[in-house]
């Protein structure tokens, strides 16, 4: 099931909203707090694509990843995280909901990490 326009519109802007209260250091602080979550790889793959001064990406895809990773750190948000068990859902939710949008960029991404890895030693020797 796709998005109409005016889904994806509302979606982006929502996503932008919460992406100007995005604070790396809190996501960091949280992302080491929650290891044992099952979204946590996902999370942290989000996390590394935005705080990577090197790699660069579109506005959407920063916006959504921002906004992803705002929702999740932020303890408020449609089902509060101090509920047990269910408080989670809404996040697990999102960050599958983020993941499977740039599913293309997050590819880009691991690609691109994997050339810095090959190649950074090279132009280091040289």
């Amino acid at each position: 099931m796709s998005l109409t326009i005016e889904e994806q519109d509302k979606a982006i802007t929502f996503s932008k909203k919460l992406a100007d209260e995005f604070d790396v250091e809190r996501a960091a602080n949280f992302s080491q707090g929650h290891k044992d979550k099952d979204w946590y790889e996902g999370f942290t793959a989000l996390f590394n694509m935005i705080t990577d001064i090197d790699f660069s990406m579109s506005a959407a895809t920063w916006a959504t990843i921002a906004g992803a990773l705002a929702y999740v750190v932020f303890p408020v948000d449609i089902i509060p995280d101090f509920i047990p068990f269910i408080g989670w859902l809404d996040d697990v939710f999102i960050i599958n909901w983020a993941v499977s949008t740039i599913t293309v960029e997050i590819s880009l991404y691991r690609k691109f990490c994997l050339n810095r890895q090959i190649y950074q030693p090279m132009l280091m020797a040289s």
